[in-house]
């Protein structure tokens, strides 16, 4: 795991909900620090790119993933 990736996941009060962190990194055919698991099951592994900017930031709002998962009416436009 890089500097880079250390930091973007210590930001815990802006990072997406379904975000995992990856412990037990041996596990998987590349190296990472996180995976997304959202409630419909699917899981999704990040870029190193995407996690930092988009997954560990407040951006992860306008995931398309995210936005699966979200109900229409509960939607804040503008937020």
């Amino acid at each position: 795991m890089t500097d880079l990736e250390v930091t973007a996941m210590t930001r815990t009060a802006r990072r997406c909900p379904y975000l995992v962190p990856v412990t037990a990194d041996h596990m998987w055919m590349y190296p990472v620090s996180a995976y997304c698991r959202r409630p419909d099951g699917d899981i999704r592994v990040p870029s190193a790119k995407t996690l930092e900017q988009v997954c560990s930031t407040s951006a992860y709002v306008e995931c398309l993933g995210f936005l699966a998962t979200v109900p229409q009416d509960a939607r804040c436009d503008g937020c």
